[in-house]
Order: C-alpha cells, then structure tokens, then sequence
C-alpha cells in the first residue's frame, strides 16, 4: 500500500493513527497504467482507512474490502445518501437532489416506485430497436474505422443519444450535452469543481425550460409522462423533484455507461483470443458483459455518517464522509478469485452496480447498451486494437473512465 504521493491534513481525534492514510486516493490510483491494479494494492492494508484525500479533495473514510462496501450499501441507517457538503461544492449547493439516488429510505421507494415499471427486464426490451439504430448509425459515422478515437467517436456520444432520445430532446443537442457532460463528471481540482457547479446550474435551466414544454406536449415520452403523471403518497410531483429525476438520469446514465464501454474496448484491443471467441460465440456476450461489469466497476459513491457509531470495530463521527468504491470491492481477492484475471465463465455475482435499496435503477439498460455495443463492433470488425504506438488516457475520481482510446478498426 505504498505511495509516492502525501498530503497533510488535521486527523480527527477519533481516528486511530494506525488508520490513518496521509495520501491522495485520486493520485494513488494513478499511479500504474492500470488503475485497478494501482487501486488494488490498498487490499493489503487496513479494511478502513481515513485517507487525507478520500472523495471530492475532502478528507475521509475509506472503504476498502467488497464485504465491508456491501454492509455499508445495506445499512442506509447510518449511511446516508443525502447530500453533503463535499457533493455541493461540485453540484451546487442550491441544486435539486438527485431522486431517487440522493433520498434515503423509506422516502426513497416512493421515489423509486414511480420509474420501476420502465426499468425493469422486460420493458428495457422494448428499447432494444432505439438501442440498436442509435449503436448502428454512431458506428456509420465513425470517420476513419482505422484511425479512430474511440471515446470522443463513439463511447461518449452513444448514452447522450439515448439519453436525449428516451426523454424526447431533440438529438442537436448533443454537442451542448456533450459539453456539459465533460464539466460536470470529469472534475478534478477546484477550478474544476467551479466548472461543474456553472455545467450544473445551465443544465438545470436547460431541463427546467424543458419540463415546462413538456407539459403542454401531448407526444411527450413515457418517461417524461411517467414523472408530470407520478404521485408520492396521494401527490404530484412538484417541478424540483421532476427535475431531480430529469438530473439523475442525466449524471448517473451517461458517465457509467461511457467509462465502462472505454475500459471494455481497451481490454478487448488487448485480448485478441476473447475478441475472437466472441465474435465466433455471440451466444457469450452476456456473460462477459457480466465479467466486464464487474472487472470495470466505474463508481466510487461516498456516504454521509448519520450518527456516531461503531462500524466493523471502527469508530465513526456524525457527518463522517464514507468513500464506497466500487472498483475496490470488484477486485478484492477475499471474494474473487485472481480477480484481475477477465473470465467470462467465472459466473460470480458482484455488486459494481450497488446493493441494497440503492442498486442501479437503470441496470438492465446500462447493460443492454454495453451488449449491443459488443454485439455490433464484433459483427462489424474482424479485429479491433490499439494503434501501433499509441497509449491511452484516463481519469479517476468519482467515476473512472477512460480520455482517449486511439483504435484500429478493421473490416
């Protein structure tokens, strides 16, 4: 668990010395050209540690085992996902919440209630044809197959698509999405968060004047429809909290869905021998699209301590922020295997994409979008890898994903 990186900071008096870890995560985790494998090397430490630059550049706990992440998923109690301050400094103080991912239970399934319907198996089914024509036309459009940038031709654009398409806006634009995606998720130091905090605040105008459109709509979508036609114990839903829906889809379904599809298509430039059996085998792309998800966790969601108590042995403070990392608890060799190790057949359940009442409302679309995806760059290429010389570039932080994935594409 060694660093080259330090950071000072004032230790709570509640904080054992021998938990404390005086270094930067984001930088930690960056160290190698892999972070999972950077971010591994925590596993031989400590199952908790209070890191001097846990979530957001804020001091705070962090979880590091897959057990430990689950029990704190599950224990909403004294776990809260409310937002603190560490999430207004990126959001806004003044934004909406998030709903349902930023309302705790049982407030929580009131929310949640309202979307289940559309997300479940069967009704994520009838996306599929959206899903296929948006995955085929982007694949159309790519300028130059054998030269190109996979993020910024593809990955990045493919869930903004969806996006606008599953609420009904108009597909020009993408380019203002695109850009505000990129201020809002990908925020690193301060200057960044102040970024954000502008992104937000415009996106939040944006989908304000939309909603209010969309009243007046009689061909809105079912989404749009499903959130002015919602009640929450006998109400409407006011205004805020359709926008706080429109917000979540907005922020949790575009960074996961484009940071995992880097990482799988980095995996796959390098794995010829699984390229190739899948393309021979497409009968196996859900299981891997299963390894993948869990060997490409992308989220690390923090918690907000509710009250002092005793958590695995550790003492916890009120208003303690909790780092949950998701690409931790996919990679602990206590639960998998050579969990660095791609096995499609391993058939381990995993939790990259939470637990409890917390898990991934939009799961089953997420991973009908990374099949297809699989699905058709397979079909369509003989072989994809990387460009001779070239590397990639990534990021960490909240969400980790991939800046530049420079492919050959061959047919």
């Amino acid at each position: 668990m060694e660093s080259t990186n330090t950071a000072r900071t004032a230790i709570p008096d509640h904080v054992p010395e021998e938990l404390v870890w005086p270094h930067k995560l984001n930088e930690f985790t960056s160290e190698l050209d892999d972070p999972y494998i950077a971010a591994a090397r925590l596993h031989n430490g400590p199952g908790i540690i209070w890191a001097a630059e846990a979530s957001l550049g804020k001091p705070g706990w962090v979880l590091t085992q897959h057990d430990l992440i689950r029990d704190a998923y599950l224990d909403f109690e004294h776990f809260s996902s409310t937002r603190d301050a560490n999430t207004g400094e990126v959001l806004g103080k003044d934004m909406v919440r998030m709903i349902p991912v930023e309302v705790d239970p049982p407030e929580h399934q009131h929310y949640r209630r309202i979307l289940n319907p559309l997300f479940t198996p069967k009704h994520v089914n009838t996306y599929g044809e959206m899903v296929q024509s948006t995955c085929n036309s982007l694949i159309d459009r790519i300028p130059d197959p054998a030269n190109c940038e996979f993020i910024s031709d593809f990955a990045e654009i493919f869930p903004n698509s969806i996006f606008l398409s599953l609420l009904g806006m108009p597909q020009e634009e993408l380019p203002q999405f695109l850009e505000w995606e990129r201020q809002l998720l990908r925020s690193g130091d301060q200057a960044d968060y102040e970024k954000s905090s502008e992104a937000a605040r415009l996106i939040f105008q944006y989908l304000h004047g939309f909603v209010t459109e969309q009243k007046e709509n009689p061909q809105r979508t079912e989404f749009i429809d499903a959130l002015i036609d919602g009640t929450i114990e006998g109400r409407p839903l006011n205004d805020l909290e359709i926008l706080g829906y429109c917000m979540l889809f907005y922020v949790a379904g575009l960074d996961t869905v484009y940071s995992t599809l880097g990482w799988i298509m980095r995996h796959l430039a390098n794995d010829q021998p699984l390229q190739d059996h899948l393309r021979n085998n497409p009968q196996d792309i859900p299981k891997a699209v299963e390894e993948f998800s869990r060997a490409f966790a992308v989220p690390a969601p923090h918690r907000r301590v509710t009250e002092d108590f005793d958590f695995h042995g550790v003492r916890m403070r009120k208003n303690d922020v909790v780092l949950l990392p998701l690409y931790l608890a996919a990679r602990d060799p206590r639960v998998y295997d050579n969990p660095h190790k791609i096995d499609i057949n391993r058939g381990a359940r995993n939790i990259s994409f939470a637990t409890g009442p917390h898990t991934c409302l939009g799961v089953h679309l997420a991973k009908r979008e990374l099949r297809t995806v699989l699905e058709s760059f397979l079909a369509r290429f003989s072989a994809i890898r990387m460009q001779d010389g070239e590397s990639y570039e990534y990021h960490t932080g909240g969400v980790r994903g991939v800046d530049r994935l420079p492919l050959v594409l061959e047919t």
